[in-house]
């Protein structure tokens, strides 16, 4: 399965206070700026949980602290903590309309939700003040990409370029729409770049590793696949994985990730297509059908399915249905249906 777009904490995400608290401030107030900078002190160093303690404290302190709940959504970001990441950036915006870092941090975290439209909205708001932000329009195109909109995308993100060269994750996500046309040279080309920029950008790894795949070189595309999951154990890259352990005849060890993958998202198409072709392979081309229909009616645009169709009815002696189905994939500019609709078809 190909990552759709990278996760973004690259502009800076984590508000200073420029404002010295004189002697007519509270003891309150004061307790919260020494909460609050200690806060970042964590943040910095990693320790996200001690950092949302100080953050929250600072708040406990003084409540209309917007720069301490604009702090603590990074850190709870930073954790995974989706909803309250985005509680504190959407309260954060509330308590200063001025707040345009808490406001892009809150179109951020959106863009992982299904409130794109709002992220997209608030993102335009702000625009003006981030015109000269890569960073920014990266985040842009990551809306666009979810649309499938990949002409606004690729406009998006050669302005980042034109911006910073050298930004990896627009790299990447250009790769992503190329692959996604089908330029898998093109893809290739721009994963690469990413990856010598950045030798960290996992997501660069693992898209390139299915450019192998679709290359037939399974090897390398375990290769990098084990790169891209040293850096982060994302079960998208494991599900992955599986499939190619499943084309180098490791079926039992493919289908140990291909599980797990199930067991933390059922309704995973990509996995579910797995399943069929770990059956096809173990010669039980009924469940192999059933698998493969599944995951057709959960996402229709998993790629090879129409491939892996065609090869299971004809296993089962539905030739013309296997036929029909290599045609679909013919039309989606499946290489694999091609070659078997011009062996079998003609």
């Amino acid at each position: 399965m190909i990552n759709t777009f990278n996760t973004f904490r690259n502009i800076l995400t984590l508000s200073t206070i420029y404002t010295i608290f004189l002697a007519s401030c509270s003891r309150s107030e004061k307790d919260a700026e020494l909460f609050f900078i200690q806060g970042n002190v964590a943040y910095t160093k990693g320790d996200y949980s001690k950092a949302i303690d100080f953050f929250t404290e600072a708040i406990y302190k003084t409540p209309s602290f917007a720069d301490a709940y604009n702090n603590r959504g990074s850190a709870k970001l930073a954790q995974d903590d989706l909803a309250g990441a985005i509680a504190d950036f959407e309260k954060a915006s509330s308590l200063d309309n001025d707040f345009i870092l808490a406001k892009y941090n809150l179109a951020d975290a959106l863009t992982h939700t299904d409130r794109l439209d709002e992220s997209l909205a608030l993102l335009k708001t702000i625009e003006n003040k981030y015109k000269d932000s890569s960073f920014y329009f990266v985040t842009l195109s990551n809306i666009y990409i979810q649309k499938n909109n990949f002409s606004e995308g690729q406009q998006v993100l050669q302005k980042a370029l034109n911006l910073n060269i050298k930004n990896d994750k627009a790299l990447t996500n250009l790769g992503y729409i190329q692959y996604q046309e089908k330029k898998y040279s093109e893809a290739k080309t721009n994963f690469e770049k990413a990856i010598s920029l950045n030798p960290n950008q996992d997501f660069a790894l693992n898209n390139l590793s299915l450019v192998y795949a679709q290359e037939g070189d399974y090897g390398k595309a375990i290769e990098l696949v084990n790169k891209a999951l040293s850096k982060n154990k994302n079960i998208l890259y494991e599900n992955n994985k599986g499939f190619y352990l499943l084309n180098t005849g490791q079926l039992a060890e493919g289908k140990k990730l291909i599980d797990r993958a199930l067991e933390q998202n059922p309704n995973n198409a990509w996995a579910i297509r797995n399943s069929g072709v770990f059956e096809l392979l173990s010669k039980n081309s009924a469940k192999a059908l059933t698998y493969f229909e599944q995951a057709d009616k959960l996402d229709p645009n998993v790629e090879l399915l129409n491939y892996y169709l065609g090869e299971t009815n004809l296993a089962i002696g539905n030739k013309t249905k296997a036929c029909q189905y290599w045609h679909i994939g013919k039309q989606l500019n499946e290489e694999k249906s091609i070659k078997r609709l011009n062996e079998m078809c003609k």
